[in-house]
């Protein structure tokens, strides 16, 4: 659904700067919906955060198989929450994940692990999804371009059903009462840095990320009909790329500090979307010619996602690192307001790519390094549960 979005959006004559409105839309939605599911995690369970967050997605894909109302197809992709994540991340993380992870896993070693299992079996199956993408030009030819993307949409609603449905069998150990009406002040201490990282990396994933399937469709002058084979094709080598990232993650884990992992991992993806971002144009404005910047933009994609994935788990760890745990749900919805609202940059992210089309991928990467170098500024010395490493002799 993540890739499929804005080429379906295209495909029914919606242009580019308004798909990148649509998503500011996205964005203000799932800001609210973190914050409520957050603080009700803190007091009723994680499990019933994660229950209720699962809901919106088989919604919304519902109304995108079911109705060709633009308006209903506009509400069903705000609803739906279909954001951009790097590889195949975006099915491993929902409003009360990370802060599930936390609670039942006690040190940063033992939550990088989980959290890369995790990310390792959604990559896994995001190439599931990239066939599906590609199988709607086959299907195309019998239920037409729109039939066939309608068709996908209601298999993906029946997908998302039965992942809301295991959600029941979802065992959570009893939850340290709630104190603070918010969270502790040292809990927000923390979350404030961490939201400060978050704004860059959320502001560079809003330019370069949404509206990357379409445009890398418009750089290589794909077909539109045939648009979501090509960039199915492409998105397999990343979702391989990002289970095999979190492979390493979480076989590794423990060997780095979190923090050097995190840093990396931003920096990493920062500098290589930049790269990608810098084949587009070569590609767009006729400098090179075609075959060897295709296989030039999925190998560099790939390695994004490797990166990505790698750096991913430690990320999400080290973000509730300081957290106390009564405070786990709260702060993580807290630090993802940020994110989420930094992500409405999808808006400017449309004008800027009908202005010069690599532009958002560029300035998305660089501001992702930003983020990277803030890690290690904002966040070092701080031991799980927020207190401050002590030196020693």
């Amino acid at each position: 659904m993540t890739l499929a979005a804005p080429l379906y959006l295209s495909l029914i004559n919606f242009n580019i700067i308004q798909i990148g409105l649509v998503y500011v839309a996205v964005m203000a939605f799932a800001v609210t919906l973190s914050l409520l599911l957050g603080a009700l995690g803190d007091r009723r369970g994680y499990k019933k955060a994660l229950i209720i967050s699962e809901v919106f997605p088989v919604v919304g894909a519902l109304g995108l198989a079911l109705s060709t109302s633009p308006p209903v197809i506009i509400l069903s992709i705000v609803v739906a929450g279909v954001t951009g994540l790097s590889g195949g991340m975006r099915g491993a993380f929902s409003p009360g994940m990370t802060a599930f992870i936390a609670s039942e896993n006690r040190d940063d070693k033992s939550r990088v692990g989980r959290l890369s299992q995790l990310t390792l079996v959604s990559s896994l199956f995001s190439i599931v999804g990239a066939g599906m993408l590609i199988s709607q030009s086959l299907l195309g030819g019998q239920f037409g371009g729109e039939g066939a993307y309608r068709l996908l949409f209601l298999a993906a609603a029946a997908l998302l059903a039965a992942s809301l449905a295991s959600l029941l069998f979802l065992r959570e150990t009893e939850r340290p009462r709630k104190t603070s009406r918010v969270m502790q002040r040292s809990s927000l201490r923390y979350t404030l840095n961490v939201m400060v990282i978050n704004a860059f990396n959320g502001a560079g994933i809003g330019m370069a990320v949404p509206l990357l399937p379409l445009i890398l469709a418009i750089a290589f002058r794909f077909p539109v009909n045939d648009a979501a084979l090509y960039v199915g094709i492409i998105y397999v080598p990343s979702y391989a790329a990002t289970m095999l990232g979190s492979w390493l993650s979480g076989r590794l884990s423990g060997r780095f500090d979190v923090l050097s992992v995190a840093s990396f991992g931003r920096v990493g993806a920062g500098l290589l979307g930049i790269a990608l971002g810098a084949i587009f144009a070569l590609q767009y404005y006729g400098v090179l010619t075609f075959l060897p910047l295709l296989a030039m933009a999925m190998a560099v994609y790939a390695l994004r996602s490797l990166v990505a994935g790698f750096g991913g788990p430690s990320i999400s760890a080290l973000n509730v690192r300081g957290i106390h745990s009564q405070d786990y749900g709260t702060a993580s919805s807290v630090q993802s307001l940020a994110q989420s609202l930094a992500t409405g940059s999808s808006g400017l992210s449309g004008y800027l790519a009908d202005a010069m089309l690599p532009a958002p991928i560029l300035i998305g990467g660089a501001l992702q390094i930003v983020s990277g170098a803030l890690y290690p500024k904002l966040l070092k010395g701080v031991q799980s549960g927020g207190g401050k490493r002590r030196a020693t002799a």
